[in-house]
C-alpha cells in the first residue's frame, strides 16, 4: 500500500518545523537534507505551540502511523554474495520489529544482480525499482558515480532512499548529500589502519621477522573503498621495514583470487611474510592458496568481511584473523531509519552519515557470542 501523500504531508510539517530551528546559527556540519541535525535548544518554539514536545509529537506520529502499510525494496549488489545477506538478515529483523512496534506492515522485497560485478545490472535494478514506486529503497553501491543521479531521481519523487556499507560519497563529503536519505558505514581507512596494527602485531606474536614482503588482494578499484587498501600499506611501512606489494585485483573472482595469491607465493616464497585480502572473496582465495601451499605457519593473514569459506578457514588456522564490519546492524539500522523517517515525515538522524567501527575476530575469540555474531549474522536471523 502505497502511502506518499501521507509522506508528502508529513514532509512539509517537517519543514515547517525546521524552520523555528534553522536560523539559529548552529555550527552543524551537515546539510540541509538533514533539517533535525541542528541541536534542539538553538530555538524554541512560540509560546502558543510551547506545549507540543518533540516526544508528544513523535508520539502523535507513531499513533497516526498504527495500521499504514510500507513497500520497501533493498537494491542489492549482490544475490550471492553472503555479505550482503548478512546486510539483508538485519533488515529482515528490523521489518519484524518495526511491525511490531508501530502496528503497521511492510512489503520487503529484494531486487539486484547476482554479482558485485554486474553493475549495469545493478542500475536497471535500481531504476526498475524506482519505476514501482515504493515508499523507500535500501541500497550499497560499487559504482557511486553512476548511482547518483538514479538515487537523487528517486528521492525527488517522494522515495526515501537510505545507502548501507557502500554509499555516494564519502564520510568527510557533503556534495551529494540530496541524493539521499542516511548512510551507514564502515570507516574503509579504520579497516586498513586496524588491518596493519593486527598484521604487525601477529607478527610478532607468531615470532616472524618484520622484513620481507606483504601481499594484497581485492575485488575491484572503488575509491571509496580504496582507503582499506592505502591504509593498510601507509600503517605498515610507516612501523616496519617490510615492503608492501602493491594490490591485485581479482573482480570478485574466487578462482582469479587465488591465481594471485599463488602466484605471488611462487614468486617471492620465504620473503612472503603476510598477506591481506580487503573483502571476503580475497579472504577465501587467501585462505585456500595458504593451505594448498602448506605455509600457514610461514605467514600472517588477514581479511576483511566474512562468508562460511573465510569462517571455517579462521577455525582451521589458515586465515589469522577477520576484520569485521557490522553488516547485521548495518542493514538494521538503514530499514529501521527508513520507516521512521516515513512514519515521522523526517529523517529521524541528527548526522545524515553515521560510522560503525569494525571489530577484529581471531582464531582465539571467534567463538565468544559477540564475535561469533559478527563472524555469521545467520545466529540471529529471526
Amino acid at each position: 500500500m502505497k502511502r506518499m501523500e501521507k509522506y508528502l504531508a508529513l514532509g512539509l510539517v517537517g519543514m515547517m518545523a525546521m524552520s523555528l530551528t534553522a536560523c539559529g546559527g548552529g555550527n552543524t556540519s551537515e546539510p540541509a537534507a538533514t533539517p533535525d541535525s541542528a541541536p534542539a535548544e538553538e530555538a524554541e518554539a512560540p509560546a502558543e505551540t510551547a506545549e507540543e514536545t518533540p516526544a508528544e509529537e513523535a508520539t502523535e506520529g507513531e499513533a497516526a502511523a498504527s495500521g499504514e502499510g510500507y513497500d520497501i525494496i533493498w537494491v542489492t549488489c549482490s544475490t550471492e554474495s553472503e555479505f550482503w545477506q548478512y546486510q539483508q538478515i538485519g533488515m529482515e529483523n528490523a521489518v519484524a520489529d518495526m511491525e511490531a512496534e508501530h502496528g503497521i506492515s511492510i512489503n520487503f522485497t529484494t531486487v539486484g544482480p547476482a554479482t558485485e560485478a554486474e553493475t549495469e545490472a545493478y542500475i536497471r535494478a535500481f531504476e526498475n525499482a524506482i519505476a514501482s514506486k515504493p515508499d523507500a529503497i535500501i541500497s550499497a553501491t560499487q559504482v557511486p558515480d553512476s548511482t547518483r543521479s538514479v538515487s537523487k531521481d528517486a528521492m525527488d519523487q517522494g522515495i526515501v532512499v537510505n545507502f548501507t556499507n557502500c554509499g555516494l560519497e564519502t564520510l568527510d563529503s557533503t556534495e551529494f548529500s540530496d541524493c539521499y536519505n542516511q548512510y551507514y558505514t564502515t570507516v574503509s581507512a579504520d579497516i586498513g589502519d586496524m588491518a596493519g596494527k593486527v598484521m604487525l602485531e601477529m607478527l610478532d606474536e607468531a615470532g616472524i621477522a618484520k622484513e620481507g614482503v606483504i601481499a594484497m588482494e581485492f575485488s575491484n578499484v572503488n575509491p571509496s573503498l580504496q582507503p582499506r587498501m592505502d591504509n593498510f600499506k601507509a600503517y605498515v611501512e610507516a612501523n616496519s621495514d617490510i615492503e608492501v606489494l602493491d594490490t591485485l585485483y581479482n573482480n570478485n573472482d574466487l578462482a582469479q583470487a587465488q591465481a594471485d595469491i599463488e602466484n605471488e607465493i611462487a614468486t617471492y616464497g620465504d620473503k612472503l611474510i603476510g598477506i591481506y585480502g580487503a573483502n571476503n572473496t580475497s579472504g577465501d582465495g587467501i585462505a585456500l592458496a595458504v593451505e594448498n601451499a602448506g605455509i600457514a605457519d610461514k605467514v600472517i593473514t588477514i581479511g576483511v568481511d566474512s562468508d562460511p569459506t573465510e569462517i571455517q578457514a579462521l577455525e582451521d588456522g589458515f586465515i589469522d584473523c577477520i576484520i569485521v564490519q557490522d553488516a547485521y546492524g548495518q542493514g538494521y539500522a538503514a530499514l529501521k531509519n527508513a520507516v521512521e523517517t516515513l512514519i515521522q515525515g523526517k529523517n529521524p538522524e541528527t548526522e545524515q552519515k553515521i560510522a560503525m567501527p569494525p571489530v577484529a575476530v581471531t582464531t582465539s575469540n571467534m567463538h565468544e557470542d559477540e564475535y561469533a555474531a559478527m563472524l555469521d549474522p545467520t545466529l540471529l536471523k529471526k
